[in-house]
């Protein structure tokens, strides 16, 4: 009988949860923008939110990139340390408006995308610089 290897992929893995992740908070702001701005529970969020689905069309946009690069579609550093960057970027973002007191909606829905940039930046940035 054949034996199965199962082979684990880091890289691959990372690059996929990163586009699985942009995907569904694309598809949120692009599809459903009202919902998950009501669900955030803050009193700021816009009557309109029609002004945050050009978000989620660049967010399921942006995701397309990390799959295809864990398919091994040409160099991916580039790709990492731009997406790297832009993690870091929303990272620090949602974090001030946390500490600033800015943000004054429900504490999952801003701790919930702080904690996986937190994990999805420093993987880009250590995928990025490995050879």
């Amino acid at each position: 009988m054949a034996k199965t290897e199962l082979k684990f992929d880091a890289t691959a893995l990372a690059l996929r949860s990163a586009a699985i992740v942009g995907v569904i908070y694309g598809l949120g702001f692009l599809l459903i923008p009202e919902f998950l701005l009501q669900l955030s529970g803050d009193p700021g969020a816009p009557t309109n939110p029609g002004w945050v689905r050009w978000a989620g069309g660049f967010l399921v946009g942006i995701a397309i990139g990390p799959w295809l690069a864990a398919e091994g579609w040409g160099k991916e550093h580039p790709f990492l340390a731009g997406l790297a960057a832009g993690y870091t970027l929303a990272f620090f973002a949602l974090l001030y408006g946390v500490i600033s007191g800015e943000y004054a909606g429900a504490a999952w829905f801003i701790w919930t995308p702080i904690v996986i940039l937190a994990v999805l930046a420093p993987t880009m940035w250590w995928l990025a610089a490995k050879d």
